[in-house]
């Protein structure tokens, strides 16, 4: 087996070559492997699957939709069927999750009949009509305008790239040869075979010729046949959603299909996300992938009909993929007649996913009988399947990390990906030659955040692995690169590092040789300001056994990146960089258990008996899956505390249209780049929001050597502090341009520039007609950022829609008893000083909790809580609910809404009879919602309050006339 870049190496003559590597590509190569064949596929990408293929919906097609007797119809339930055999053989992911086709009136069940006649006419079983209730009893998320529905019980879903990375990796073991970067210039007639050239100027021989050049394909056809074809590129957009939404529906879900295609269809991918699109729009450019802002919000209109709850909401990316719509409106497949040994691929629009397994087979057979080749002694039909850290059981992930500590280091936490799995890739069967092939074959980088953690550290690791510098490293496809430059050393210090996670003055080894099925009074996950704060505040509460985890190798959460000053003025009455303040925290876990380079993958309730010395009650416990270098276990804890801290809203979450060049980066990518990996993003940037982090960066970057252009901020005030304004950007003539955002990116490998609009203050929608193109070569994102809560979540912990963390009351207890939140996965902090102190309150109210655990009681919280609401001109408040029976003074902390001048912020007690005891007011001269705001109140002596209510009120100073009589005079 042999895999080439370029054409060094390939050898002048090969029995047959096949043209391109997309799903029907790799599905030939496949099938010509089990022949006595000498086989090259030629990609002109740096990876498999570069067309359609990538940006495909997955969806295995029952067959009922094709015309009968055409070759769509024909190939689509042949390759439905083989999808299971292919499936077990190669090891990728396939699950029958079946199909509805749902209508909304007379005419949409009329043609949903003729669809079921046409689905029996072309052999597919198990299609029904069924009506609009008993779709809905399938699928509750359905519309309540949905009548009737097609039921297609041989519907099913597959990773489009993965059948096609299986397929060609396959084909590879068993002899056939690929080349990448090897685009195909010109094919000629040469004797009885084919010369094919390319653009490099190597020209290599071929008996036989297989086209599956995707949208390309007619260019080749025709060099060679007088029968001309005409492929029309046809641009279909997507958004993807948060797997947090997977639950919403099992089926894949079509609306009648019109003569543009299948319609916008709302399905779920095999790694859990949901989806919706595409459209269908004719386009020139065979090669153009940039979304539009008309073509995304069409989809989620068109989706809108079947699921009145699709929104842009929970958005990971957007992408778009180009079908190749031939002018027959059929495939195009085999020998032109005035073209024998040529075989065509052409024409693959939908189903072509469905019909690449039967396609491959058939083209396959058709060469093999036209070389007169015999099947080849020795193929190997099975490929090992992968293993995926996400899908271990405790036991697996036990073995896997004792076999490979890498299986313990959690690269991307989103998807839950190891260093193995990476490691496992970068010496595969076939190459890694940009970022995205790691995405593709891992699912790194494609989770929530998007990249936003994971892509520095693979950057190191791909590094590491293989010599190449990060200035080397391209996202996908020449000129993408990804960093201007690294330090010169990058490359060594990669490699010379070591495996054991360290923090330097704390133990990582268990210090008390208890058994692991002894509980801990406390386990904190999170080793930032808030995480070990509360480690150390559960230690000095009482709480005789602590563990804090953290997935990173050194405690201090995004600290560590944060090399500026501006921390610890309030905790330490000193002015510290964040790894000096990380340190300060990391000095005092004398006592405390530490386990850096730890994963915690899931949290559980476990019932035991809560006594330490096996007396009382059975009291909750909780159950921690936990993965780490040193090994993979199962933790209990009486009381856990989640100091997770927070992600960045990424690109494809904003919803801005336009190219997915290289060279985006969020601002915490950007820092850690820069701080932490000694890597320069880009030379002339320009930064959209002004968060705190994209201020920092402006001046960063500027002091690196970039060209910071000016930041954009889509608000009609800052959104971060207004020190770090002055000192980032005042001080260093950066112009900050309120009321603007990006609307369109632009660079099909590396960004060439953004489209920028003007904001209408009231609406925040971009004005029409405003944009402007700005040159750069980076997008940094400071658009501020989200409590990173899907272990809450899993546990079942209530979350709140403002602010996107906990429901707590004043203890920081969660709806889950035993379980407390704090710091940014609690709600975002302006400082670091606020999350210490909040983890302050978080670690010694779980010590109090675990010692009631410990004596027998504590299993149920049924304490009366009276909720705390956001009135008038208040965001979200923290905490939601307070103890009836709290004597104390409670924190409540909230941002204001708007900018506002001259403003009282009062907190009421309000009786169910809508009588309210006023609490505590303050006056602010100016409030803004980057800087929180914190008011102290006590309920002892108010008798049974409904609720407490937070607001902002206007409050007129007063000034003397002339005459020195007092007048009001409302804020400027």
């Amino acid at each position: 087996m042999a895999c080439f870049v370029g054409s060094a190496g390939v050898r002048d003559s090969y029995d047959v070559v096949v043209v391109g590597a997309g799903v029907a590509g790799c599905c030939c190569a496949r099938e010509l492997a089990r022949y006595d064949l000498d086989v090259l596929v030629l990609e002109a990408g740096d990876d498999i699957a570069c067309g359609a293929t990538r940006a495909n919906s997955g969806i295995v097609h029952g067959g009922y939709d094709p015309e009968p007797g055409t070759a769509k119809a024909r190939y689509n339930v042949a390759g439905s069927k083989l999808f299971p055999q292919w499936a077990d053989e190669l090891g990728f992911a396939y699950i029958h999750n079946e199909s509805l086709v749902v209508g909304f009136d007379d005419e949409d069940e009329t043609a949903l009949a003729g669809l079921l006649e046409r689905g029996r006419a072309n052999g597919v079983d198990g299609l029904s009509i069924i009506s609009g209730d008993e779709a809905r009893g399938l699928e509750p998320a359905l519309s309540p305008e949905v009548t009737c529905a097609l039921r297609v019980s041989t519907g099913a879903i597959c990773d489009p790239y993965e059948v096609a990375f299986a397929s060609l990796e396959n084909a590879v073991e068993n002899g056939v040869s690929v080349a990448f970067d090897a685009r195909v210039s010109k094919l000629a007639r040469e004797g009885e075979g084919f010369s094919v050239a390319l653009v490099d100027g190597k020209v290599i021989r071929a008996r036989a010729v297989v086209n599956a050049a995707g949208v390309h394909s007619d260019e080749l056809h025709n060099q060679l046949s007088a029968r001309k074809i005409h492929i029309t590129p046809v641009r279909g957009e997507y958004n993807l959603y948060d797997n947090s939404l997977e639950t919403h529906f099992s089926r894949t879900v079509f609306q009648v299909p019109t003569a543009a295609g299948k319609g916008v269809l709302v399905s779920r991918t095999v790694h859990g996300n949901l989806f919706v699109g595409p459209s269908a729009v004719a386009q020139d450019d065979k090669d153009a992938l940039a979304t539009t802002a008309e073509g995304l919000a069409a989809v989620v209109a068109g989706a809108k009909r079947t699921w009145p709850g699709a929104s842009t909401r929970d958005v990971i990316t957007n992408f778009t993929g180009v079908r190749a719509k031939g002018d027959t409106h059929d495939f195009v497949i085999g020998e032109p007649d005035d073209a024998p040994g040529l075989f065509d691929i052409a024409c693959l629009e939908s189903p072509g996913l469905s019909s690449a397994p039967a396609i491959g087979a058939d083209i396959a057979a058709q060469v093999a009988a036209r070389l007169g080749a015999g099947e080849r002694a020795g193929f190997e039909a099975r490929r090992e399947p992968r293993q995926r850290l996400r899908h271990m059981d405790t036991e697996q992930r036990e073995q896997a990390v004792a076999a490979d500590p890498a299986w313990g280091h959690v690269v991307c936490r989103c998807n839950e990906v190891s260093e193995a799995e990476v490691v496992r890739e970068l010496h595969g069967t076939l190459p890694v030659l940009c970022l995205d092939a790691i995405k593709w074959r891992t699912a790194a980088t494609m989770g929530r955040c998007h990249g936003g953690f994971c892509t520095p550290e693979l950057v190191r690791i791909i590094a590491r692995e293989t010599g190449l510098r990060p200035s080397e490293l391209e996202k996908r496809g020449r000129g993408s690169w990804m960093v201007s430059r690294e330090r010169p050393d990058y490359v060594e210090l990669a490699q010379a590092e070591g495996n054991a996670p360290q923090v330097d003055g704390v133990s990582c080894e268990r210090e008390d040789g208890a058994s692991a099925a002894e509980p801990y009074d406390v386990v904190v996950v999170g080793g930032g300001a808030a995480g070990m704060a509360a480690a150390a505040a559960a230690r000095d509460a009482g709480a005789a056994r602590v563990l804090l985890v953290d997935r990173e190798p050194t405690l201090g959460g995004i600290m560590r990146q944060c090399v500026h000053n501006g921390f610890g003025l309030k905790r330490f009455s000193e002015e510290l960089s964040g790894p000096e303040f990380a340190a300060r925290e990391a000095a005092r876990l004398d006592g405390v258990e530490v386990w850096p380079g730890t994963s915690v993958l899931g949290i559980e309730r476990a019932h035991g008996t809560g006594g330490a010395d096996g007396a009382g009650a059975a009291a909750a416990l909780h159950a921690l899956e936990l993965v780490r270098p040193e090994g993979a276990c199962r933790v209990l804890a009486r009381a856990v505390v989640l100091a997770t801290g927070s992600r960045e809203r990424g690109f494809g979450a904003l919803g801005i249209a336009g190219d997915r060049s290289s060279g985006i980066y969020t601002a915490g990518s950007a820092q850690a780049l820069i701080n932490l990996q000694g890597c320069l993003p880009g030379k002339r940037a320009v930064i959209l929001g002004s968060g705190d982090i994209g201020l920092i960066m402006a001046r960063r970057m500027t002091l690196e050597g970039m060209e910071v252009e000016g930041v954009y901020e889509l608000l009609a005030h800052p959104s971060g502090l207004r020190r770090n304004i002055v000192q980032c950007l005042d001080d260093f003539q950066i112009p900050l341009h309120l009321s603007h955002t990006v609307v369109a990116t632009h660079g099909r490998t590396r960004l060439e520039s953004v489209d920028i609009a003007e904001v209408d203050p009231a609406t925040r929608r971009p004005i029409p007609g405003t944009e402007v193109n700005v040159e750069c070569d980076t997008l940094v994102l400071s658009c501020g950022l989200i409590p990173e809560n899907e272990l809450a979540r899993e546990a079942g912990v209530e979350l709140c829609g403002g602010t996107g963390g906990a429901v707590v009351d004043e203890l920081l207890a969660t709806s889950v008893p035993g379980i407390f939140a704090c710091g940014n996965a609690l709600h975002v902090h302006d400082l670091a000083d606020l999350a210490a102190g909040e983890g302050d309150v978080a670690g010694a109210s779980a010590a109090v909790w675990a010692a009631s655990v410990a004596a027998g009681e504590g299993a149920a919280d049924d304490v009366l809580r009276i909720p705390v609401r956001q009135g008038e001109g208040v965001g979200a408040v923290v905490p939601q609910l307070v103890r009836a029976d709290e004597r104390g003074a409670v924190a409540l902390t909230f941002r204001p809404g708007h900018v506002a001048q001259n403003v009282r912020f009062e907190v009421a007690a309000v009786a169910a009879d809508g009588t309210e005891t006023p609490l505590k007011s303050r006056r602010a001269r100016v409030a803004v919602p980057a800087e929180m705001e914190r008011l102290e109140v006590s309920i002892a002596d108010v008798a049974k309050p409904d609720h407490l209510e937070v607001r902002m009120v206007d409050a007129p100073v007063r000034v003397a006339t002339a005459a020195g009589m007092p007048v009001s005079k409302g804020g400027e």
